[in-house]
Order: C-alpha cells, then sequence, then structure tokens
C-alpha cells in the first residue's frame, strides 16, 4: 500500500476528479506520472517558471517519491 502524508492526500483530493482512483492505487509509478502530467500542464507560468501551484504539487510528488 502507497504512503500518503494528510497533506498529500489534501492536495490530490483538490486537484485530481479521479481522487479516489488514485488514493488507492498500488503502483508508485502511476500515481508519480500522474503528479508530474499535472505539474507539466498547471505547475508553470508563462516564463516557465514554477507557480505556487506548482510548487505545491513538487512537494507532494517528492513527499510521495521518498516516503514509497
Amino acid at each position: 500500500m502507497i504512503q500518503f502524508s494528510k497533506q498529500d492526500e489534501k492536495f490530490i483530493k483538490e486537484n485530481f476528479e479521479n481522487w479516489e482512483e488514485l488514493l488507492q492505487e498500488e503502483d508508485v509509478n502511476r500515481i508519480l506520472l500522474e503528479l508530474h502530467l499535472f505539474i507539466d500542464r498547471e505547475g508553470f507560468d508563462k516564463f516557465y517558471n514554477l507557480n505556487d501551484l506548482g510548487r505545491e504539487a513538487q512537494r507532494v510528488y517528492d513527499s510521495i517519491y521518498r516516503n514509497n
């Protein structure tokens, strides 16, 4: 089972329509890929710098990576 912090769960619930499926996922690489795609899509400003949402998503990505 994948380990999520409370902050990881909160972020996933707020930003993914398929959050229930993601939180039950057993393949950590699938969740990391979903977060990567989210960061690519939503996480940058027009100058390709991470925005606040991108930085938050990156923290969640790093947390899940470290804990699993």
